[in-house]
């Protein structure tokens, strides 16, 4: 199982939302989505990715911007899954593979992706940007007050623990999870961090339970719970394990505390 990694792609969006789908089926993916996710709704976070990955690409390390990758397996043809675009994508032309690009193929197994800050800012340089990004697009089935409230307790953990500061920022990681323990999510972790090291800055995340232990190698440290009530914002959410996510940051410089996947 040679694990190698390379850019995010628009043809991913298929794979993306089928690792999604089974890497977070019982976190709060199933409060966001409460009557599961439609074709509209696909479409919608199709176009949001899209959007994304035309316009908010960091290109170099010293670009503030988005950076996403895929971890994908050389021993395994593409899931036939992934080369599934609903009927109502406006983009397939620009987003499906040839024939042939299908044939070779490999499976995505994997995906991380994260933010940039390579410089220090001001807190109106900050607000600015807010600003401009104006609020958010929900899509037609979300619980748009969840993931409101999520963005909002975000960013007042941001700004208590990160500030005006540069910063590297891991928004999501997830995994296939028939690739779950095999090291994968040390790969993607090794290969973003790599752009911390090099910029000579922090980074920061929100771990779940379960993602903690791998962090902690990685150097991060513990800082608080994020201060965010699930339940308040989806009452079914009362039946689950705790939705506890904690603030970690990793000072420039740190290092692995072991190699173990």
């Amino acid at each position: 199982m040679p694990i190698q990694i390379r850019q995010v792609r628009p043809s991913d969006l298929p794979a993306r939302e089928r690792i999604f789908s089974g890497a977070f089926s019982a976190g709060l993916r199933p409060h966001i989505y409460p009557n599961g996710m439609s074709e509209a709704d696909l479409v919608h976070s199709f176009g949001e990715t899209l959007n994304g990955l035309k316009n908010k690409m960091s290109t170099s390390d010293s670009q503030a911007g988005q950076r996403a990758f895929v971890a994908f397996d050389t021993d395994t043809p593409a899931d036939p899954s992934d080369f599934v675009f609903p009927e109502a994508w406006e983009h397939k032309a620009e987003t499906e593979l040839s024939e042939e690009e299908k044939k070779n193929a490999k499976k995505v197994v994997g995906l991380a992706i994260w933010a940039l800050q390579p410089s220090a800012r001001t807190q109106k340089q900050i607000d600015k940007e807010a600003a401009e990004e104006g609020p958010h697009n929900h899509a037609p089935g979300a619980n748009g007050a969840l993931v409101d409230a999520m963005d909002a307790a975000m960013t007042v953990s941001k700004k208590k623990h990160i500030g005006l500061e540069p910063y590297l920022y891991l928004k999501v990681l997830a995994i296939d999870p028939a690739y779950q323990r095999r090291g994968v999510g040390s790969l993607l972790l090794d290969h973003g961090l790599a752009i911390a090291d090099r910029c000579g800055i922090q980074a920061y995340l929100e771990a779940t339970k379960a993602g903690r232990p791998l962090y902690a190698r990685y150097g991060f440290e513990d800082r608080e719970y994020m201060d965010f009530d699930v339940v308040k914002y989806a009452p079914a959410a009362k039946d689950d394990p705790p939705h506890e996510f904690m603030v970690m940051v990793r000072p420039a410089g740190a290092k692995k505390i072991n190699t173990k996947a």
